[in-house]
């Protein structure tokens, strides 16, 4: 159900920013942004979201133990399918966009934010119980830290850049998300191991 709604939150997305835009502005434009930059961004914005509740769903039941955040913990996985369903929206429209941004040339950037990609596509694929069985709890529990810990490192870098060119508040808003889950997720993850030494 979540996956499904990721889905169509996406195509919702991508359907809003293309009416968006007045009819004037060319579907490519960067400058006023059109249909694509729209897309490219908006998409960056939901998957965000989805990403930032998989990384918290532990630390959040483990604050705050309701029913809310249990649920959160419940459908982690199909949290993290969600980033990954969004993310891949908002690849398409970054691909579609950069190909019709006059002057554009491929540099070491593209490999950078390509390893991202790769290891979304990891986690993805391995979110299942067969994954879980085929390399074992452990492996596969650290395997989705680190590669969550990785897509956050990203989004923190990516976004303190729109920060520094745009001065966008919602950039600032979302650096100071992270960086709380961060630090909420090794007290929670301290606190636990201190628990269990005592």
């Amino acid at each position: 159900m979540v996956w499904i709604g990721s889905v169509l939150l996406s195509a919702m997305v991508m359907l809003i920013t293309f009416l968006a835009p007045a009819a004037e502005i060319a579907v490519t434009s960067d400058s006023p942004p059109g249909f694509l930059l729209l897309w490219t961004r908006y998409s960056a914005h939901l998957a965000f979201v989805f990403l930032l509740l998989a990384f918290s769903a532990s630390t959040l039941k483990a604050v705050v133990n309701n029913a809310q955040t249990r649920g959160l913990v419940r459908y982690r996985r199909q949290l993290g399918l969600g980033f990954a369903t969004a993310h891949t929206f908002h690849l398409v429209a970054l691909i579609l966009f950069l190909s019709n941004l006059e002057g554009y040339s491929v540099d070491a950037s593209v490999a950078v934010a390509g390893f991202g990609y790769v290891v979304t596509a990891l986690l993805a694929l391995t979110s299942n119980d067969y994954s879980v069985r085929r390399l074992g709890p452990a492996k596969w529990k650290q395997l989705h830290a680190i590669g969550i810990s990785i897509l956050m490192l990203y989004f923190f870098v990516a976004f303190s850049g729109r920060l520094l060119t745009s001065f966008a508040p919602i950039y600032g808003v979302y650096i100071a998300l992270i960086a709380t889950a961060v630090v909420a997720k090794l007290r929670v993850k301290r606190r636990t191991s201190t628990a269990t030494t005592d």
